[in-house]
This record gives structure tokens, C-alpha cells and sequence, in this order.
């Protein structure tokens, strides 16, 4: 019997301990509901600041986008007018070969002048200043004339790893342009 009523005081014991732990009063069960809502409205705001947010930023990359589209469309429009401009005969531009290309050490590129230019002054160099020491310039009025002379710019281009930079100047009824954009090569 003292084992019963042992076992009858600890199983009431347990039981209250139980009891205690999971009460919970009507007051504390409202003030816990409340805490979430307020937590809940307050996520909805968040959210729809984000939202308002984000919106702000596609307007301005919308503009931005705007505005780099009217840029390139300015340059375009410059460059033709410069390089399409018969009055400006002191202007030309090198078209071809593109910049940082790469061409042969033994056959000379295609070069091709914005003015369209079948005489010119071939400026090839180390260095893209085209300084008078690290530079050659030479005359070229035929392809023929440019595969002779395309071996004296691929001696030149060994002594800088292989990369040269080349201009022109276009000669037009003896009126010598000035000197155009600069190419870079690498030769193989």
C-alpha cells in the first residue's frame, strides 16, 4: 500500500508540474496574438516598401538605358559625319583591320581608309604614340606595294612581342590627311 500511495503522490506531482507548464491565461494567449499581428503588418509594409522600391529602381535604369542609347546614337552620328564629310579632306579613319586583331607576319592585312584612299602613308610602331625612334613610315599606292613593304613592319614587330600598331595618312590629290585612329596587331 505505501507503494501505491507513492506512486499516487508522484503521478500527482507529475501531473501538476504538467498542469503549470502549459496554462496559459487568456491575457498572455492575447497579448501573444496582438505581438503577431502587429509582426505580420509590419512584414506587409516592408514588402510593399520593397516593392515601391524596386519600381523606383527600374524607372531610373529605364532612363539610364535612355540616355546610353541616345549616347551611342550621338557617336554614331559623329563618326559618320566625320568620316563620311568630303570637306573634312584633312580627316581619315582606319577601318580595317579592327583594333586589337590579329594578322600574319608574312601577308600584309587588308587595309581599308574611311575616304577610301588607294595612296597613303603607312605608320606602323611599338609603341601606339608613333614616336619618330619606335615608328616606319611607309609609302604604299597598290597591295602590291604593301606585300612588298608588309616584311620591314613584321621585322619591326618582333621587337615588341609581336605586337605593332599601325595608321595612315591618306594622300588625295597631293594633300596629305592627318594622322588617323591607331590599330594594334599581333602578329603570328
Amino acid at each position: 500500500m505505501k507503494k501505491l500511495g507513492t506512486l499516487f503522490i508522484s503521478t500527482i506531482f507529475a501531473f501538476n508540474l504538467y498542469a503549470d507548464s502549459t496554462t496559459c491565461t487568456c491575457d498572455a494567449l492575447n497579448t501573444s496574438i496582438t505581438n503577431l499581428q502587429t509582426s505580420v503588418t509590419n512584414q506587409q509594409e516592408l514588402v510593399s516598401k520593397l516593392a515601391d522600391d524596386i519600381g523606383v529602381m527600374a524607372d531610373r535604369i529605364g532612363t539610364m538605358a535612355d540616355r546610353i542609347v541616345a549616347t551611342e546614337k550621338l557617336l554614331s552620328n559623329t563618326l559618320l559625319t566625320l568620316t563620311g564629310n568630303k570637306s573634312l579632306t584633312n580627316s581619315v579613319a582606319l577601318t580595317k583591320p579592327i583594333d586589337s586583331s590579329t594578322a600574319s607576319k608574312a601577308t600584309a592585312p587588308d587595309i581599308s581608309l574611311s575616304n577610301s584612299a588607294s595612296t597613303y602613308l603607312l605608320y606602323a610602331s611599338t609603341k601606339n604614340t608613333f614616336n619618330r625612334a619606335d615608328s616606319l613610315v611607309i609609302y604604299i599606292n597598290s597591295s602590291n606595294t604593301l606585300s612588298a613593304a608588309w616584311e620591314q613592319v613584321a621585322n619591326l614587330a618582333t621587337t615588341n612581342n609581336d605586337v605593332i600598331y599601325i595608321a595612315v595618312k591618306s594622300i588625295n590629290s597631293n594633300v596629305i590627311s592627318a594622322l588617323s585612329n591607331s590599330v594594334k596587331l599581333t602578329l603570328q
